[in-house]
C-alpha cells in the first residue's frame, strides 16, 4: 500500500542530522508537513530555521526517544500543529561503531542499557505512542523503523544485536496490522554504509560509565589476553565503510522508492545482499561454514 504524501504529516526521530535530516528534506520536497525531533536541540533549531526560510511547514522539537513521557510530547506537539499524523518514522538511533569498543562480555551493563534505551526502547516508545493515534483517525499512514543491514546480517556487536530486535518487531507489527486489516503500512530501512556523523554523534551523547567493569573470573593471565583489542579492527572497517558510503540524500531517495513501490525491507541495490545471503546459507546448512564471508568486519588472517 502507498500513500499520497501531499498535505499529509510525518514525523522524524533522529531527524537534526544524517538520513534523518535527507529524509525529512526528501518528505518537505513531496509536499508535506514535517515535526523534526531530534535530542540535539541546537541542530534542532538550525535545521528548522533554515528550512522554514526556505518556505517549507516545518517544526522541530527536542525529542529523547529513550523517554516515554517525551516521546508522548512530541506527538502531542504535532498534532497541536499539523493534526493528524500519517508518517512515523523511528529513526533516531547510535551506532558507527561507538558502542562496540568492548567484546560483549566485555561491555558494561551501562554500554547495553545505552545502545538498547535508545535503539530499540526508541523504536518501542514511538509504536507504543503513535500507532493507536495513527489507528484513531482511519487515514491511510506508514510506520518506519529504522533498522541496519547488520538487522540482516551476521551478529557482531551490542549495535548488530540492537537493530536485529528492531528488525524483529517491525515484522511483528507488520503482520498485527495485517490481522486488523489496518490502513497503515509498515517498513523498516536497513541502510548499509551511509557517510554520516552517526559515529561522532554518537560518541557526543555516550553517557559516562562511573562504575568499573567487573568481570569475574579472570586470571591476570587472561586479562592480559583481554588486551588483544579485535574490536579495533571491527570499528576502523565500519569506519572506512561509512566513509566510502552512500550520501544521505541517497538513502533518503531509495526510502522514498521503497514507498512509492510499496516495499517492507527497503534496501540498498542488491550487489550489497552478499552478507544477508551468505547468513541464510548457514542457516540452511544449520553451521557457521565460512567466517570470513559471514563477517567481513573483523580480521581472520591470524587463525589462518
Amino acid at each position: 500500500m502507498t500513500i499520497n504524501l501531499m498535505g499529509k504529516t510525518a514525523v522524524i526521530t533522529g531527524a537534526a542530522s544524517g538520513i534523518g535530516l535527507a529524509a525529512a528534506e526528501r518528505f518537505l520536497k513531496a509536499g508535506m508537513k514535517v515535526v523534526i525531533a531530534d535530542i540535539d536541540a541546537d541542530s534542532i533549531e538550525k535545521q528548522v530555521s533554515r528550512l522554514k526560510f526556505e518556505g517549507h511547514p516545518v517544526e522541530g522539537k527536542v525529542t529523547d526517544v529513550t523517554s516515554e513521557s517525551s516521546v508522548r510530547e512530541l506527538a502531542e506537539f504535532t498534532q497541536s500543529k499539523f493534526g493528524n499524523i500519517h508518517i512515523l518514522f523511528n529513526n533516531a538511533g547510535i551506532g558507527g561503531g561507538a558502542a562496540d569498543d568492548k567484546s560483549l562480555w566485555e561491555a558494561s551493563i551501562s554500554d547495553w542499557k545505552w545502545v538498547l534505551d535508545i535503539n530499540v526502547w526508541g523504536v518501542i516508545h514511538g509504536i507504543r505512542v503513535f500507532t493507536p493515534l495513527m489507528l484513531a483517525h482511519g487515514q491511510e499512514g506508514h510506520i518506519i523503523n529504522t533498522a541496519s543491514k547488520a538487522g540482516l546480517t551476521f551478529g557482531t556487536s551490542l549495535y548488530s544485536t540492537s537493530k536485529h530486535t528492531v528488525l524483529a518487531l517491525t515484522e511483528a507489527l507488520y503482520v498485527q496490522l495485517k490481522q486488523m486489516n489496518s490502513k497503515l503500512a509498515v517498513s523498516v530501512l536497513c541502510p548499509g554504509a551511509v557517510n554520516t556523523n552517526l559515529n561522532s554523534n554518537s560518541n557526543r551523547i555516550r553517557p559516562v560509565n562511573t562504575q568499573p567493569d567487573n568481570i569475574p573470573n579472570l586470571t591476570n593471565q587472561d586479562k592480559s589476553f583481554q588486551s588483544i583489542n579485535f574490536m579495533s579492527t571491527y570499528q576502523n572497517t565500519v569506519q572506512t565503510r561509512m566513509a566510502a558510503g552512500l550520501e544521505p540524500a541517497e538513502m533518503a531517495e531509495i526510502l522514498m522508492q521503497g514507498l512509492e513501490t510499496g516495499d517492507f525491507y527497503i534496501l540498498p541495490n542488491r550487489l550489497e545482499d552478499a552478507g544477508v545471503k551468505e547468513r541464510f546459507k548457514n542457516i540452511q546448512a544449520r553451521k557457521i561454514e565460512d567466517l570470513p564471508k559471514s563477517c567481513p568486519q573483523f580480521d581472520w588472517s591470524h587463525l589462518q
